[in-house]
């Protein structure tokens, strides 16, 4: 634990020692100056439930559901105009709250209101929206759990692909007045959100939801398309689909997750937006690597799914994370990425034993007052446990602090509101020359500035991945390199900027 305390410590440190406030970077409004509208329509559709209609009736029952939205708005300044907006989407198990045995599962969820707080006094519009809910974990049939969880996250996309047009059709019916830029779109998803936000990011055909995981026992599709409409919600059979805001492109540039995770790692293509993950190493309800899903409380098992560490992976090596890699050079990537195994978009949430959200946080007391079942209480008090064992605001801000201190930059660099974070640019030319060219075992940095020491360097492939980090603190410096042939990138740290050279391995 005090190992935990003071790795924590430090990258709030790194944090506290960095002075200007950037726009989109750092929070430049305090929470009294963020407007929030509450419980907006913003979509109409079919929820799917299990018995909570009519409890006689088995199998799925169909009700019409109004899905509602938080707006959360900075101060309008006339000087920066329209602004960018994250879509935030909330975490509880696709089930309602309490009945996922969880006090969390919508929009007023404690962590999920700071997170959107966070990027609203980063400049940031922002919708915290509702999403449907429902799908039938209990099932003794394996068929019907992964049927119903599978038509439950691609509802979410659906909703999520809802919101983005409502958005659209507000700026062009309403003429704008809440200044949204809408070709700078980024996604939010935490816990289950982060389902449906990896979901649209990396579902660009309707044949990847097709795939053979995804079949029933009969070789049937789970998620049929003929009646639940397209990804984007669009088409479908009266009675069990809505589109919602039709004319408008569903599109987002950006996507980060925290928790959750990727129902498979094949729908990850090369030209997809970029990625970024925050997960919980030994998280129990989701895989931080590729692992099964379980029904929580239960023994059930659900599907394979893919978590942060192999969805980053997988992205950076089809160079869908070059907009922001090696382009934030702050205290948090510092701190971060000495244990993220070089893959920058990737950071692991360690702290706790098997704990899946560290960074919320809830009264117990007002949970034991509920007017449920003894049983029911006490389960939701052992999902608690499972998830921050501590469960105290304070830790859990602290954890909020570095997740998002690491995430937006790399949101604003996507989207293009800044260029870059912490990195002073400068043109090497021939100050810093590298030889042998090309390299083989070793590798010679040779910096002929009089007043400027090398720091660090980092080499990149051209996929983006760290390959090679060291910290050097001298003038010249003979690395031993232990690379594939292939072409590199070596950034490098001076006293007074950071540089960037191409090399050869052969």
């Amino acid at each position: 634990m005090k190992k935990i305390l003071l790795s924590l410590s430090a990258i709030a440190f790194a944090a506290c020692s960095l002075n200007a406030q950037t726009r989109y970077v750092d929070e430049v409004y305090s929470d009294e100056e963020i407007d929030i509208a509450m419980n907006i329509p913003y979509s109409e559709n079919y929820t799917v439930l299990y018995g909570d209609i009519d409890p006689t009736t088995p199998g799925p029952q169909f009700k019409l559901d109004t899905l509602l939205a938080d707006f959360y708005y900075p101060p309008y300044d006339a000087t920066v105009g329209e602004r960018p907006i994250v879509f935030v989407l909330h975490s509880g198990s696709f089930l309602p709250r309490y009945i996922n045995n969880s006090p969390v599962g919508y929009k007023d969820d404690s962590a999920t209101v700071e997170i959107c707080k966070r990027f609203a006094k980063r400049g940031y519009v922002v919708m915290s929206m509702t999403y449907r809910m429902g799908w039938n974990p209990t099932s003794p049939d394996e068929d019907i759990r992964r049927s119903t969880i599978i038509n439950a996250a691609y509802k979410g996309v659906q909703d999520l692909s809802a919101a983005i047009r409502f958005i659209k059709d507000e700026v062009v019916m309403l003429g704008n007045f809440n200044a949204i830029d809408t070709t700078k779109i980024a996604l939010g998803g935490q816990g289950t959100g982060s389902y449906i936000s990896a979901a649209f990011a990396s579902l660009n055909s309707q044949d990847e939801i097709k795939i053979d995981k995804f079949r029933n026992t009969d070789g049937s599709i789970m998620v049929n398309d003929t009646i639940w409409g397209n990804r984007f919600g669009e088409g479908g059979a009266p009675g069990f689909n809505n589109t919602n805001w039709p004319g408008y492109t569903t599109n987002a540039h950006v996507s980060f997750q925290i928790g959750g995770a990727l129902g498979d790692s094949s729908w990850i293509d090369g030209g997809e937006i970029p990625l970024i993950w925050a997960h919980s190493v030994l998280d129990p309800f989701a895989p931080y690597k590729t692992g099964i899903v379980s029904v929580p409380g239960t023994t059930l098992q659900v599907v394979e799914a893919t978590g942060g560490y192999d969805a980053i992976k997988s992205s950076t090596a089809q160079g869908n994370n070059k907009p922001y890699q090696g382009k934030v050079m702050d205290g948090y990537t510092t701190a971060i990425h000495a244990y993220n195994e070089g893959m920058d978009g990737l950071y692991p949430i360690h702290g706790m034993a098997n704990a899946s959200g560290p960074y919320e946080w809830y009264d117990t007391n007002t949970i034991k007052m509920l007017p449920l079942p003894a049983a029911t209480i006490q389960s939701i008090l052992g999902g608690i446990r499972l998830s921050n064992p501590l469960h105290g605001k304070a830790r859990a801000m602290t954890y909020l602090d570095s997740v998002v201190g690491y995430i937006a930059p790399r949101v604003a660099v996507s989207l293009g509101l800044v260029d870059a974070v912490g990195i002073n640019k400068v043109n090497l030319g021939s100050n810093v020359a590298l030889g042998p060219v090309p390299a083989k075992d070793e590798l010679f940095i040779y910096n002929n500035w009089d007043n400027s020491d090398l720091e660090s360097i980092e080499i990149r492939n051209l996929n983006g991945q760290v390959v090679y980090t060291q910290n050097i603190h001298a003038k010249h410096t003979k690395l031993a390199l232990n690379l594939p042939t292939g072409m590199y990138v070596m950034h490098m740290q001076f006293n007074n900027g950071v540089g960037s050279k191409k090399f050869v391995v052969q």
